[in-house]
């Protein structure tokens, strides 16, 4: 691609390398500025980009929108004056959903597990080795998770995203990260509006209603979020079955593509089709029935005709949640589990050492309701004890913690204690003591805490099963 070169309405001009994402509506260069990316409209049959600088207003009103600021949605910083078009920040070591959890590019994942699978099954060894080289079930449930967070937001302000994929939502590429930006909102907008437009959506994502042309809503925007996690969790599309597979040879020509029709509402989701899925990792293997009963709500019969029956943004960021605290990542096997539901790994059958916090509302010193379960495997790194073990889960704290834990094989240390509360400390269950900053403990087993913010006090329970 020869370099090209846009000028925004300031006089800066914007020199762009390479492609970054391309849709229906535009393509998204990166440019020679790092954090700097050039959103242009144009004819994706021509490649020819839009020279219409007049439809750059709605572009100047997007800004206006109701977007609280410390959102991670990346808005038109400037307008461009010789194309139809914006810039727009994105940082650095960002990539979409697309790329990060595709595989693509990375090598899988080799150990003894996999290994015994090569000769019997290879597609597995691939299949398996990609997925934990990819982040495993743990980085993208984070990052679903936030990406549920930012999406419950928007709709907490009366906005519609309308063009949810794995193309538009982009996730920190180094290892362990899970940050999350949305790009391309050319079509956020108020409900009012995008539910009388004819709609807008990436092929494979849009909702029924969408794809019949009624419009964008919250419910849409949930059908599409669902699509999204359960094709980059499983690797397959929730409804490429047998099911599609026989409708599709009965049609001589479809009026359009072949992952809108598996979207339409004409043939049912994988879990309703007697021989289920086709490729990628068995769904009822790798996520909860919790999170399936939601798939189905959404995805069943009831969730494709009628919309409001769908899972929302709020109820999917809080089952995201639930279950990201609960995963256990095998020592032995790389892959990993419920820690609630599997007392040893269901897939290697390795009992790994775990550290688990339970947390309850005191009343008078007594324990009334359970609040939170954390579950992590033992790790001498430092784990960020999340905030939502004291208050109950919030979309708009995801990334807060309470504290961090650090273990060694003598003792543990608690850390970056939350300043909002007052916490004490006991190692025998009885004689609690204040803490405030690092606090080292050589008791193994059982410790309790207890948080106290605003008269309301909190039990900690902290165990380790060795």
């Amino acid at each position: 691609m020869s370099q090209k070169s846009y000028c925004d309405v300031y006089g800066r001009r914007h020199t762009v390398t390479s492609i970054l994402s391309s849709g229906g509506q535009g393509v998204v260069y990166r440019t020679q500025e790092p954090n700097t990316l050039l959103k242009l409209e144009w004819d994706p049959s021509t490649g020819e980009i839009g020279k219409n600088v007049a439809t750059n207003e709605k572009f100047r009103e997007i800004g206006l929108l109701p977007i609280p600021g410390r959102l991670h949605v990346t808005l038109p910083q400037s307008v461009l004056r010789d194309a139809a078009g914006y810039t727009m920040r994105l940082l650095d070591e960002m990539v979409s959903f697309e790329d990060a959890f595709s595989g693509e590019g990375k090598e899988p994942v080799c150990n003894e597990w996999l290994e015994q699978f090569r000769e019997s099954n290879p597609a597995i060894t691939e299949t398996f080795g990609l997925f934990i080289a990819t982040g495993g079930k743990r980085k993208r449930l984070e990052a679903f998770l936030r990406s549920a967070c930012i999406l419950s937001e928007l709709h907490a302000n009366g906005l519609v995203y309308c063009d949810i994929s794995d193309k538009n939502m982009f996730v920190s590429e180094v290892k362990g990260r899970a940050d999350v930006w949305f790009i391309d909102v050319d079509n956020l907008d108020f409900i009012k509006n995008t539910g009388r437009k004819r709609g807008w959506r990436t092929p494979g994502f849009g909702a029924p209603e969408v794809i019949q042309g009624r419009g964008n809503t919250f419910y849409s925007d949930a059908f599409s979020f669902a699509v999204a996690l359960f094709w980059t969790v499983a690797g397959t599309h929730p409804y490429v079955g047998p099911a599609l597979e026989e409708v599709l040879e009965g049609e001589d020509i479809l009026d359009m593509p072949e992952e809108d029709y598996a979207c339409s509402g004409s043939v049912p989701w994988v879990a309703e089709q007697e021989d289920g899925q086709q490729g990628g990792i068995p769904y009822e293997l790798i996520f909860s029935e919790e999170i399936l009963e939601h798939f189905d709500r959404t995805f069943g019969e009831q969730g494709r005709n009628n919309r409001v029956m769908r899972t929302t943004m709020p109820e999917w960021a809080y089952v995201l949640a639930k279950e990201r605290d609960r995963i256990i990542h095998c020592h032995k096997c790389e892959m990993e589990y419920d820690g609630e539901q599997n007392e040893i790994c269901p897939w290697c059958d390795f009992d790994n050492s775990v550290l688990t916090i339970r947390t309850f509302e005191l009343e008078n010193g007594e324990k009334r309701n359970p609040i939170w379960n954390f579950i992590h495997e033992r790790t001498e790194e430092l784990l960020w004890i999340p905030v939502r073990i004291l208050e109950g889960f919030r979309c708009g704290n995801p990334d807060r913690s309470a504290f961090s834990i650090q273990q060694s094989e003598e003792e543990m240390t608690i850390d970056h204690l939350q300043e909002e509360f007052e916490f004490k400390l006991s190692s025998d269950g009885s004689v609690f003591r204040d803490i405030y900053g690092k606090t080292k403990i050589r008791q193994r087993g059982g410790i309790k805490m207890i948080a106290r913010k605003r008269h309301t006090e909190y039990e900690i329970l902290i165990e380790i099963k060795e």
